[in-house]
């Protein structure tokens, strides 16, 4: 006879205290210190609805401060923090002042500062195994100046600089430091002569634009040859055994319950998954985004890592990475 780990709801139990009893004496904890404190404690379910405590993925705590109301979000398996942010208001609705986010690993996925809920000043992303994302300088919620984007293997994806007072010049980079394309901006539409091209360096497209409008366009097979057909130059990813239906069918018959695990206050968990569709149309960069325990993130990760092919993504006549979110939803038998 297998032993069973009793779990209550997202908190794991310890020596001999009763799971259900252990999670309501750590929660109450935190609302009593918070109330001596006086500060507002609100819990959230996977989608952040406002949920019971017996039901959340996530917690927060809000506080009156001298700058505002300082709210601070935490992932409530392992009480790791989410996001910290300073607000104008109580209900927290109008973001004013610095906002950090954090990956469920802890490290800073978005660093940035808000003027009455616009971005100003420096704000930067991460990916969650550390490495620069995107940095741009915004003023009233609008990118100024020269922006940049990385590949999470450190080579650069993007940069956007101005051409003069009203143009801006962008280029890509695919994540083997390959030219992927090139075109101008004019007041934030694409303007004039854009060129894309294929990963061998050949060009995949032309696109020519008018104040945004996509007025002519012609594009090319890696070999050079001309496509003809330019409705298949751009078409998202898709699950080749069926599609979106097909995808669905894939991820419930492929989820399981862990062994040797029961709860006792929930019968379903949802587990967050993250992960890109290659150019091959393989999933890869893996990592859970909504934590719940390891034993049940492994097993969303295992459903992707073990996905079937997919169709790749196509934007411009060319193979292109794509990430999706996929919440993987688990049923324990009764």
């Amino acid at each position: 006879m297998h032993s069973s780990n009793y779990l209550a709801g997202p908190i794991n139990f310890i020596q001999n205290i009763p799971p259900v009893k252990y999670l309501v004496f750590i929660l109450t904890t935190i609302i009593s210190i918070s109330a001596a404190a006086q500060k507002k404690t609100a819990f959230y379910d996977f989608y952040w609805k406002p949920t019971a405590v017996d039901q959340a993925r996530f917690y927060s705590v809000t506080e009156k401060t001298d700058s505002g109301w300082l709210r601070r979000d935490y992932y409530i398996n392992g009480m790791q923090i989410q996001m910290e942010a300073l607000y104008k208001d109580s209900a927290c609705t109008i973001q004013h002042g610095h906002a950090y986010y954090f990956h469920p690993n802890g490290k800073p996925s978005i660093i940035g500062s808000k003027t009455d809920d616009k971005l100003n000043g420096v704000c930067v992303s991460y990916y969650s195994n550390g490495m620069l994302a995107d940095s741009a300088t915004y003023k009233n919620n609008i990118p100024v100046g020269c922006r940049y984007s990385w590949h999470r293997n450190g080579f650069m994806s993007d940069s956007t600089g101005h051409a003069n007072d009203s143009m801006d010049v962008q280029i890509t980079w695919y994540d083997d430091g390959a030219i992927s394309s090139a075109g101008y901006w004019l007041k934030n539409k694409k303007q004039g002569k854009w060129q894309y091209w294929h990963r061998n360096g050949n060009l995949a497209g032309l696109e020519l634009y008018n104040h945004g409008k996509l007025i002519d366009r012609q594009y090319f097979e890696p070999d050079k040859s001309l496509q003809p057909d330019t409705a298949k130059a751009n078409s998202a990813a898709t699950f080749k055994k069926g599609g979106s239906e097909g995808w669905k069918k894939y991820v419930a018959r492929s989820s399981y319950w862990p062994p040797n695990t029961k709860l006792v206050n929930t019968n379903s968990v949802t587990v967050g998954v993250q992960f890109t569709i290659n150019e091959e149309g393989k999933p890869e960069n893996i990592e859970i985004y909504c934590p719940f325990l390891p034993q049940f993130d492994n097993a969303a990760i295992d459903i992707i890592k073990t996905s079937p092919a997919w169709n790749p993504a196509i934007a411009q006549n060319r193979k292109i990475k794509t990430t999706l979110r996929q919440p993987i939803t688990f049923q324990q038998e009764e």
